[in-house]
């Protein structure tokens, strides 16, 4: 049996979509982990690739929500700009504060604010229809792993 390509309204989550979705959330839960169990300077490395890490995802998870614009005008009103703008504007202040603390709750923040507006948005149609499964899930795991990093670097 041949897979077929998910139409625009289908909610099923396709495997890729799993795949490149709670891969990338992956090494934010490691970070988390890591800078609560690996002996110094380890944890303060741990944190630094997070806020890295987590800062490509969430623009690139702008970049989604702006490319299906490109191939479905309905979904290039001003909000899904804005939203797409906002993902890649608070990765890149993530990436220039010089306090870890904030850098990742600024990413946790984005994450939050990314699983609510994509879940919104696929469920208007501006946006793949199984965002509206997979994006709270998916976001809020990186959120965790986010939110260890910052605790723990507000521990020290």
């Amino acid at each position: 049996m041949a897979n077929r390509a998910p139409t625009p309204g289908d909610s099923r989550v396709p495997a890729d979509s799993i795949v490149f979705g709670y891969g990338p959330m992956l090494p934010l839960v490691a970070a988390g982990i890591g800078a609560w169990v690996l002996p110094e300077p380890w944890g303060v490395v741990a944190v630094r690739l997070a806020v890295i890490w987590g800062a490509l995802i969430l623009s690139f998870i702008g970049g989604v929500r702006r490319g299906f614009g490109f191939a479905r005008a309905a979904a290039s009103t001003a909000v899904e700009l804005a939203a797409a703008v906002a993902y890649v504007t608070i990765a890149g202040l993530a990436l220039l504060v010089p306090d870890a603390a904030v850098a990742v709750a600024l990413l946790a923040a984005g994450y939050a604010l990314a699983a609510l507006l994509d879940r919104r948005a696929a469920l208007r149609g501006d946006a793949p229809a199984h965002f509206a499964r997979l994006r709270v899930p998916q976001l809020l795991l990186g959120c965790a792993g986010l939110a260890a990093c910052w605790a723990w670097v507000m521990s020290g």
